[in-house]
């Protein structure tokens, strides 16, 4: 087992790093290459790898470095200055594509729990994918990128509470689709509201007390013994975080962003937050997110796609026309200019490994079959590919106006 877990990273890693060098030097970004790699050494083609159940531990670690240093990277003053326009957007973004795809669920005469779990999965937006692609064009803490990763948090809260509903509703049989626990989502929701609120607080209280803090933290990292210790102190209170986040109902993924997020320079120090970012920066693009990518290209498998290709076709067309209008509309609502709203609608289009999570439980909880988990994942794959192809064709005009 060790010796297969050990070849497969090897495999992705040694063929995400030279496609993803060979996509920059054609200006293109690495994160394409990355996916491509999965492709070509996964089941789709050339079948070298085979990733199982134990390869999602390893893909999970990946996702919170991913998180933790986009967290890192902006400020929670920059998340509430974005709140308004963040929430305008992500409502029109997950509402118009989740409507379009549950509307031609329906036409194609499927069963409800299924048209709507389907459409959940084609409306989130993968909020590790975008934050790769706005830290690589240097966009984070732009106001357009603040805005996609507030709407992208608020896309995966939605998401979650929905998806809750939706397993109900299977638990309770097809029948009894319409009988759905009211007491255990307002609790679910509650559990939720209470996780970000303690977040909001504890920023709250790190403003207040700003001047004290620093003077308080800072000699504990400058003090260590082993400066490694002051990068595992702030790992652990982030797993921490990202563990209530789960005891709440939210994929940790939220907890990790948020967790990043109230770690300022002032209460560690400049010197230590700079070689934190740095350390996580490194392990990060240099590691794991190759690998992550990559194995996005190995859950494609293209085989599975032949007797539904009209199917597939259909909610690709939707999926990407649903999230880039939905996206573009809601930027423009939200006061951007026609050119900013097509990128955000671009970025916006992104699924990834959240929208693979929520597959993978449909599938296993028997709301859709094999056949449409491949087409969910080809979909996620495709939509992850274009986000920054097309985003990035429309910053290397905009991008000095955006800075």
């Amino acid at each position: 087992m060790a010796e297969e877990f050990v070849f497969n990273i090897l495999v992705l890693l040694v063929s995400a790093i030279i496609l993803g060098e060979i996509f920059k030097r054609i200006k293109l970004p690495a994160m394409v290459g990355h996916l491509l790699a999965g492709v070509i050494v996964g089941p789709t083609l050339l079948g070298i790898i085979h990733t199982d159940d134990s390869f999602l531990v390893f893909v999970d670690l990946a996702v919170f470095f991913l998180m933790f240093l986009a967290g890192l990277e902006l400020h929670p003053e920059e998340i509430k200055k974005a709140g308004k326009r963040g929430t305008i957007l992500s409502l029109l973004a997950f509402s118009i594509p989740f409507l379009a795809t549950f509307g031609l669920m329906q036409i194609l005469e499927q069963s409800l729990i299924s048209s709507m779990f389907v459409a959940l999965t084609l409306a989130i937006t993968a909020v590790p994918v975008s934050a790769v692609v706005l830290m690589e064009f240097k966009i984070l803490k732009s106001k357009l990128g603040t805005t996609v990763m507030t709407a992208g948090i608020i896309n995966d809260i939605l998401s979650l509470v929905i998806l809750a509903i939706i397993l109900q509703m299977a638990a309770n049989g097809e029948s009894n689709s319409e009988s759905v626990d009211l007491a255990e989502v307002l609790f679910s929701t509650a559990k939720i509201a209470a996780f970000i609120g303690g977040i909001f607080f504890v920023d709250y209280l790190l403003n207040k007390f700003s001047r004290q803090i620093p003077t308080k933290f800072i000699p504990v990292f400058s003090n260590l013994k082993t400066k490694e210790s002051g990068f595992a102190i702030l790992l652990i209170v982030t797993f921490t975080i990202s563990l209530i986040a789960e005891m709440s109902g939210l994929h940790f993924i939220i907890g990790t962003f948020f967790a990043g997020l109230i770690i300022y320079r002032k209460i560690i120090g400049k010197e230590n937050f700079e070689t934190i970012n740095d350390v996580s920066g490194k392990i990060t693009f240099g590691f794991f997110s190759p690998i992550f990518f990559a194995f996005i290209g190995t859950e494609l498998h293209a085989q599975s796609l032949s007797g539904a290709i009209p199917l597939f076709l259909a909610l690709l067309a939707v999926a990407i026309a649903g999230k880039i209008g939905g996206g573009f509309v809601g930027a423009r609502i939200a006061g951007f200019s026609a050119p900013k709203s097509r990128i955000i609608g671009y970025l916006m289009n992104s699924r990834g490994m959240v929208e693979l999570v929520i597959a993978v439980i449909g599938l296993e909880a028997g709301i859709i079959d094999e056949a449409m988990f491949s087409i969910i994942v080809a979909v996620g794959f495709i939509t992850t590919i274009l986000a920054p192809i097309m985003s990035r064709v429309s910053l290397k005009h905009l991008k000095e106006e955006i800075e």
